[in-house]
């Protein structure tokens, strides 16, 4: 069993190991160390920047952009974080135009002028 979340600095993290019954009495002892890989596979989620998730009495939201440039809040169910993005499981699909950042200062029916995030630019 793995611990649902790992140290991101350490990239530590603790895991359950059951051992064969023969090997607990004779070979593993506390305060060994054992190494090992995982293979978590790979699932297609949909993920935000934690910007774009707003935290309001105890829920998530976000601020999602209609047709006319107004915001809508959203509430969303939220999953893993990892560095700066989370996953979000439910109340919102793939194709919907959310407020990346500084949605705190927004309300529902604010409008709100669209722009094109820039190009990444990758060092070379």
């Amino acid at each position: 069993m793995i611990a649902p979340t790992v140290d991101a600095q350490t990239r530590n993290g603790i895991v359950y190991v059951d051992l064969p019954a023969g090997m607990a009495a004779g070979g593993a002892r506390a305060g060994m160390f054992a190494r090992g890989e995982f293979d978590t596979g790979a699932v297609r989620a949909l993920i935000l920047p934690q910007s774009a998730v707003v935290l309001r009495d105890g829920f998530s939201y976000v601020l999602q952009i209609g047709g006319d440039a107004r915001v809508r809040q959203v509430k969303v169910a939220t999953g893993r974080r990892f560095a700066d993005v989370i996953e979000i499981t439910g109340g919102l699909d793939g194709t919907a135009r959310v407020v990346a950042a500084g949605g705190a200062f927004l309300a529902e029916g604010d409008t709100v002028r669209v722009v094109d995030a820039a190009p990444a630019t990758g060092a070379r």
